[in-house]
């Protein structure tokens, strides 16, 4: 398991990939929850690169969904496509009714980079809107 995490637009942006199992699982937890004590009010955090994780796993999202709420913050969780075995597991356990889930990071932080008048990160007349150019699609 890898877990590497940066800042986008007021957001922590956290990856994960590999596999969350048994001997990973205890990491993770630390590492999200070490985060938020350091203060991080909004998490994204993207599990579409997992092989594997189990319903510990999950119980460690669960959690860190918890703490982060009771310190007045939110997280967005980024899921494997819908035809993947793990999608389908972590479906299983009530993912899409516990998390506010989204399809990819750039999906998950669209909200904070289209503020209408530049509120957030990069605000100003010269650059109203960010776009990331990952995002765009060629025609």
């Amino acid at each position: 398991m890898n877990v590497s995490y940066g800042e986008r637009y007021g957001w922590t942006v956290v990856q994960v990939t590999g596999e969350v199992d048994l001997d990973g699982v205890a990491a993770l937890r630390e590492r999200l929850q070490q985060l938020i004590i350091e203060g991080c009010q909004q998490m994204v955090v993207d599990i579409s690169g997992l092989g594997f994780c189990d319903s510990m796993g999950f119980a460690v999202l669960v959690a860190t969904r918890r703490l982060i709420s009771a310190r007045g913050g939110r997280l967005r969780l980024v899921l494997p496509s819908p035809e993947a075995h793990i999608r389908q597991v972590l479906s299983l356990f009530g993912v899409e009714k516990i998390f506010e889930v989204h399809g990819s990071t750039e999906e998950a932080l669209a909200d904070q980079r289209e503020i209408p008048g530049g509120s957030g990160a990069g605000s100003g007349a010269a650059l109203p809107q960010q776009r990331d150019v990952t995002s765009a699609t060629a025609d």
